[in-house]
C-alpha cells in the first residue's frame, strides 16, 4: 500500500538531493525533538540495546529485526513482543514512527526517503573506543528526551572500565589477537582494540600495523605467535579448541594453541557496538588472570 507514497517521496527526496541539498534539522548534533518522542523505532541493534536499557517499552514502536535475534543481538530475549522492522522504509514508515535511531551503516536512500515524509532520522556514529560509545549513548538519550538513563548508563560503563583497569597490569604482558575460521582479524581502529586495551592486554594485530580489519594467511599467524587467541562463537568453554582449528591444521603449531589459551566470545558480545562491550573486557581480563603469565 505504501509504494506509490514512497514512490512520490522517492521523486521528491531525489530532485532535493540534486538540488538545495539543505541538511535537516535533525543533522545537527545538538538536535532534539520539541517534545519527547512516543513512537520510537530503534533501527539498528545498538539503538535497541540502548533502549531497551533506558526507555520505557512502551514509547518504542518497532525494532531491528537482527535485535530479536539472539545470533547477533545481547537483548534478543528482551525484543521479544516488540512489533520488528527491517532497513526498508516501507517497515519504517508503517510503524508510524516520530522518531527513527538508526547507525552510519543505513542507505542514503532510505535516510532520503524518511527525510521526504518529514520524519526526523537520528545516525549513530560508527565508534572506535568506548568514548566513542558513550558519545552514541548521550546522543540516543539527548534525542529521546533520556538524558538521565543514559547517562546512568555512561557511568556505570565508566566505573566497569575502572575497576578493569585496577587488574590491567597483570595482563600487560599478554600479546592477544582475534581469529575465525576465516582467519579475520581486527587491529587499531576498530573496538576489538579499544576492547583488548580495556582488559589490560595488547592487540597483537595493531602492534604488526594491522588497520580495523584484515584477512590473514597460516603462515603470518604462526609467525606472529600470540600468546593467547579470542575466538568469537558459541558459548563455549575458555580454553575448549574451536572446530574450526582442524580445518587450518598448521595452527596447531601455535604455542598458545598447544597450551589451549583460547577465550570464548561470544558472538554478538564480541561484535556489540554498546556499552555491553565491557563484558567482553571483563571475559578476557577473567581468562587472563586465570593463566597467569603468558
Amino acid at each position: 500500500m505504501l509504494r506509490p507514497v514512497l514512490l512520490a517521496l522517492a521523486v521528491a527526496a531525489l530532485g532535493c538531493l540534486t538540488g538545495c541539498r539543505r541538511a535537516a534539522p535533525w543533522q545537527a548534533t545538538d538536535w532534539r525533538p520539541a517534545s519527547p518522542p512516543q513512537r520510537i523505532v530503534a533501527a539498528s541493534v545498538l539503538a535497541t540495546e540502548t533502549l531497551l536499557a533506558i526507555a520505557p517499552r512502551e514509547r518504542l514502536a518497532g525494532v531491528h529485526v537482527l535485535a530479536a535475534d539472539a545470533r547477533y543481538s545481547l537483548v534478543a530475549d528482551e525484543a521479544k513482543g516488540l512489533p520488528l522492522v527491517g532497513a526498508d522504509p516501507e517497515q519504517l514508515l508503517a510503524a508510524r514512527p516520530d522518531l527513527v535511531v538508526c547507525d552510519a551503516f543505513t542507505r542514503p536512500e532510505t535516510l532520503a526517503l524518511l527525510a521526504a515524509a518529514g520524519v526526523p532520522v537520528v545516525q549513530t556514529a560508527t565508534p572506535t573506543s568506548f568514548g566513542d560509545i558513550a558519545a552514541n549513548l548521550r546522543r540516543i538519550g539527548a534525542v529521546c528526551w533520556l538524558q538521565a538513563p543514559a547517562e546512568a548508563l555512561v557511568a556505570q560503563m565508566e566505573q566497569r572500565l575502572a575497576a578493569l583497569a585496577a587488574h590491567a597490569g597483570e595482563c600487560a604482558s599478554w600479546r592477544v589477537a582475534s581469529l575465525d575460521g576465516a582467519l579475520h582479524t581486527y587491529g587499531r581502529g576498530s573496538l576489538f582494540d579499544a576492547m583488548v586495551g580495556a582488559a589490560g592486554a595488547r592487540n597483537l594485530a595493531g602492534e604488526r600495523g594491522v588497520g580495523p580489519f584484515r584477512k590473514l594467511d597460516v603462515e603470518t599467524v604462526l609467525g606472529w605467535q600470540p600468546d593467547a587467541l579470542v575466538l568469537g562463537g558459541a558459548d563455549a568453554a575458555d580454553g575448549e579448541q574451536p572446530a574450526w582449528l582442524a580445518q587450518q591444521p598448521g595452527l596447531a603449531l601455535l604455542p598458545c594453541a598447544q597450551r589451549a589459551r583460547y577465550v570464548r566470545i561470544p558472538s554478538p558480545l564480541l561484535a556489540t557496538t554498546s556499552h555491553r562491550l565491557v563484558d567482553a573486557a571483563a571475559r578476557l581480563q577473567d581468562a587472563l588472570r586465570q593463566w597467569g603469565r603468558p
